[in-house]
């Protein structure tokens, strides 16, 4: 099932930063592609999703990381967590919030 992606505002920062710098364009794409997967589903094999303890949600949210990048130094992670959902009267549309674009810490 495919869900709707939001992002933080921290998150969209990072994005945005990541979008506008030339010199970060491969980097940009990995990302881009990796989020395309998590939209798709967050078990796909290149993203060796996993929940990562350190952080929670504002609402106390399992936090989770998947990987951008793989191998390489300093390599990019994107952090996210389930919901909120959205609920328009009998629809309810699933939503995966991206806390975080950064390097690995």
């Amino acid at each position: 099932m495919r869900r709707k992606i939001k992002f933080t505002p921290t998150a969209d920062a990072q994005y945005s930063a990541l979008e506008n710098v030339p010199s970060k364009a491969a980097i940009f794409e990995q990302v881009r592609k990796a989020i395309g997967y998590l939209e798709i589903g967050p078990h796909h094999p290149s993203l060796n999703t996993h929940e990562f303890t350190s952080l929670t949600g504002i609402n106390g949210e399992k936090v989770f990381e998947a990987y951008a990048q793989n191998n390489a130094p300093g390599a990019y992670r994107i952090f996210w967590h389930y919901g909120p959902d959205e609920t328009g009267g009998k629809k309810r549309t699933p939503v995966m919030t991206i806390v975080a674009i950064t390097r690995h810490p």
